[in-house]
């Protein structure tokens, strides 16, 4: 505590430095973890619209149905009448089909689900012309331009994602270690008086190693309190049905308090070894 009071700005600095670090890593697990959920869900919605020629059959829209899932990659089928297909036209757009036309135009259709494994653009392509081989369909829709946007950034995503936690860890590990260092290099003159009087290095080091830890789990559990506010504040404003935003859970909090603490632990080791040789 003695060793804390001596310089209470450089003490505040570190302590601050090791709190955006943990804050900034906290930041972008948050945002990893939310990229990752949101191109899954958009991935989910994926699936393949066959409509149907308006003359068909009931007898031919069951043979159909059994036929498709036979083929690979075919989760489940569902049927869609023309009353079914106004009546979600009605739910998406507000207005009843009818008051738009005199007539129903919207055709029947089968909705295709599809394995999580299937949905990808060469897959689907090939479940697609096996689709076409059936008469009774007239066209075949699905997401396309979705998975072409989900397939062009997954790869990059993770990528990302790696360079980016690589960046912040060594950029955190300088920061705090110059921040404590400067710490140090303020108490060069105690630490000149407790090599003169014969303290050994060992005696030198721990204390800062000490005031490393303690810094370290101040400035971490400052982070997790700003950080669980900001992320309760933007759950309750942008969460919505189609996405729930996902909030660091309890262990990756803890994770966090530990990251930070071996942060400055580790910072000051460093520091005050540096220093020692040095001097």
């Amino acid at each position: 505590m003695r060793y804390l009071k001596t310089a209470k700005s450089a003490v505040i600095s570190s302590t601050i430095v090791i709190a955006l670090a943990v804050l900034l890593l906290g930041i972008y697990l948050t945002i990893s973890i939310n990229s990752v959920k949101l191109l899954k869900l958009i991935r989910d919605k994926v699936e393949i619209d066959a409509y149907l020629h308006d003359s068909i059959q009931p007898g031919d829209i069951s043979k159909l149905t059994a036929s498709i899932k036979t083929i690979g990659g075919v989760k489940n089928v569902t049927y869609i009448s023309k009353e079914e297909a106004a009546k979600i036209f009605a739910e998406e757009f507000g207005q009843d089909i009818l008051e738009v036309f005199d007539y129903n135009p919207l055709p029947p259709s089968l909705k295709i689900n599809l394995y999580d494994e299937y949905k990808t653009i060469d897959r689907i392509e090939k479940i697609k012309l096996e689709l076409q081989k059936n008469p009774e369909i007239a066209d075949i829709v699905y997401a396309q331009k979705n998975l072409e946007i989900i397939e062009r950034n997954s790869q990059s995503l993770v990528f990302l994602n790696l360079s980016l936690l690589i960046i912040i860890t060594f950029s955190s590990i300088f920061l705090i270690g110059n921040t404590i260092r400067l710490m140090i290099v303020a108490k060069k003159d105690t630490i000149e008086i407790m090599k003169l009087i014969g303290a050994t290095k060992e005696t030198i080091r721990t204390p800062f190693i000490m005031e490393g830890f303690f810094q370290g789990l101040a400035g971490s559990l400052l982070a997790v309190i700003i950080l669980q506010i900001f992320l309760g504040y933007f759950y309750s404003t942008y969460t919505n049905n189609d996405f729930n935003f996902s909030i660091i859970d309890t262990k990756f909090l803890i994770l966090l308090v530990i990251f930070g603490t071996l942060l400055g632990t580790l910072g000051s080791a460093i520091s005050i070894r540096r220093f020692l040789k040095i001097a």
